[in-house]
């Protein structure tokens, strides 16, 4: 887990393009998470509500979340860095940003990409 947010923080300050799928040159937010776990070897689809049925749901959700695990919110998803903290693409102002709120806003599901 500490590998892929180590891994996804280094592309921060990057561009938000929607629709796309590159780390350096602009992705969205399920573009982002798709390219990270690419790198670790797993297949994540370009979609965040089909990325929110990947992997292994987490019980108990963010209290649960450990590092490099999914957070998935209604046309959103992150990954969760530890300490209620989130690396994602964003939206077109902010970019590839961390956020201190991991629950800014409603937490649907997390999961464990396995």
């Amino acid at each position: 887990g500490q590998a892929v947010v180590n891994y996804a923080s280094q592309f921060v300050g990057n561009p938000y393009v929607y629709g796309g799928s590159s780390l350096t040159n602009g992705t969205d937010c399920s573009g982002f998470t798709r390219g990270v776990y690419k790198k670790f070897g797993k297949r994540l689809p370009h979609s965040s509500s089909a990325q929110r049925r990947y992997g292994k749901k987490v019980k108990g959700g963010i209290k649960n979340a450990q590092a490099g695990d999914l957070i998935c919110y209604s046309g959103h998803v992150a990954i969760y860095m530890g300490n209620g903290q989130i690396v994602h693409a964003s939206n077109s102002r902010d970019g590839i940003k961390i956020s201190n709120n991991a629950a800014y806003r409603t937490i649907l599901s997390v999961r464990r990409p396995s």
